[in-house]
């Protein structure tokens, strides 16, 4: 056991979040906006491109979530999962800001686009399954993984300050695709560094080899299980439109130059870092689910004087309020979902963590359907087709994208949470 945590630190543990979210979140900030204001590629495309990947995501999450709870070696059930899918996801990142000039912005683009918008996602998909996996089993007591979440949640919050906040400083000296190249060297060297550092417990690799069948039934019959995932998945949907807002916020409705993205989007992260402490140590104090539904209202609240705010400095200001509503979600999450995989262990003898979270990954990734929605109305009621044809009211297409929609999608989320019930005092 001595060597176990020898291994399992939780600095280290938590490096991984902090590579997956540098590469990540610049691919999810600013894949639209690099296609339709750097290439051409209209909203519509890409409304049809996601409407594609979800549908190949309602097949890919489930699989690799059970075929990781089947996995059986001496290096663990996830080690082996996570070696093969980071170098995809990282390759496919670097290649989707690298479309050959060839292409044009016809049909080859599009094909382009689809294919490595799947390409990463899938490889993305795998390796946040089989890393979210590991927190229920790596530290078993309830404060040792809030530490060990609370640490990973901060390292992501860093990452998204490099992966978001500093992108479009970086790339007005050296281009989008020089950027992804060195980020993406990076997030990998940073994972595989930490994937290194964790040991898996001999024990749980070594349990019974759940059923597909039985394991989907559990999860269809398990009423906190699709409560927490919709109210995930409109969480989700939330910060999907955020962070692709940001930079036509910064450019349409305020009138700035791209640069001052890296300020608006700073000011969120940035303050996101210091509250995670507090909301760690709330959780601690009060228990994650109340904690939880305070997080997802505090957020929603805190979205609605962005649509008054007409220059960038108070911009910031509520930015500061919207990044504290972003840690303490995110503070939860997980810590969330480790108590339905830890309630259905306790029910039913087996351990099916990656089930657990790709069942919950799959419905919130259903979240780019929503962004497609969203793109589309764009298109519909603004007539916002490209950034050659940003229509007549860009300004309040992206106020709409950015505030309105977020708004009324993390009410919900907050109303599904008060629904959530665990049988025991202590889990609650």
């Amino acid at each position: 056991m001595g060597k176990t945590k020898q291994y399992n630190r939780p600095w280290r543990y938590a490096l991984t979040m902090f590579g997956l979210s540098i590469a990540g979140y610049m691919y999810t900030t600013y894949g639209t906006y690099f296609y339709t204001e750097q290439i051409g590629l209209t909203m519509s495309a890409i409304a049809l491109a996601n409407v594609i990947y979800a549908i190949w995501d309602a097949f890919n999450d489930p699989i690799a979530g059970y075929l990781s709870d089947r996995t059986r070696t001496r290096f663990g059930r996830r080690k082996p999962w996570l070696l093969v899918s980071v170098p995809v996801f990282v390759i496919a990142s670097i290649l989707f800001f690298s479309p050959p000039a060839a292409l044009g912005t016809g049909v080859g683009l599009v094909v382009y686009f689809t294919f490595f918008l799947m390409l990463t996602e899938t490889g993305n998909t795998i390796s946040t399954v089989n890393y979210h996996s590991l927190l229920p089993e790596l530290y078993r007591d309830e404060k040792k993984r809030n530490q060990a979440n609370s640490l990973r949640q901060a390292m992501q919050l860093v990452g998204m300050i490099i992966g978001v906040s500093l992108v479009p400083s970086i790339t007005s000296k050296i281009g989008y695709q020089m950027t992804a190249l060195i980020l993406g060297i990076l997030s990998g060297a940073l994972i595989l560094y930490s994937i290194l550092g964790c040991k898996e417990r001999s024990d749980f690799s070594h349990s019974k080899q759940p059923g597909l069948l039985s394991s989907l039934k559990a999860l269809a019959a398990n009423r906190n299980f699709w409560l927490v995932s919709i109210s995930h998945f409109f969480y989700q949907s939330t910060s999907g439109l955020l962070l692709a807002g940001i930079p036509f916020y910064i450019k349409y409705t305020l009138g700035l130059a791209d640069q001052n993205a890296t300020f608006l989007s700073a000011s969120v992260f940035v303050s996101a870092i210091p509250a995670m402490y507090l909301w760690y140590r709330l959780i601690n104090r009060i228990g994650t689910l109340k904690c939880w539904r305070i997080a997802l209202a505090w957020l929603c609240l805190s979205l609605v004087p962005m649509y008054f705010i007409h220059a960038l400095l108070p911009a910031c200001l509520c930015g500061v309020l919207v990044g504290i509503g972003i840690a303490g979600v995110t503070a939860n999450l997980d810590m969330v979902n480790s108590k339905l995989i830890e309630d259905d262990a306790r029910r039913n003898g087996l351990r099916r963590e990656a089930t657990f979270f790709a069942g919950i990954s799959f419905i919130t990734r259903l979240s780019s359907l929503t962004r497609s929605g969203v793109f589309m109305l764009m298109f519909a009621l603004f007539a916002f087709e490209s950034g050659d044809r940003p229509g007549p009211m860009p300004g309040m297409a992206a106020r709409f994208m950015m505030i309105l929609f977020p708004i009324g999608l993390m009410a919900l989320s907050f109303l599904c949470s008060l629904f959530v019930r665990f049988k025991t005092r202590e889990a609650e």
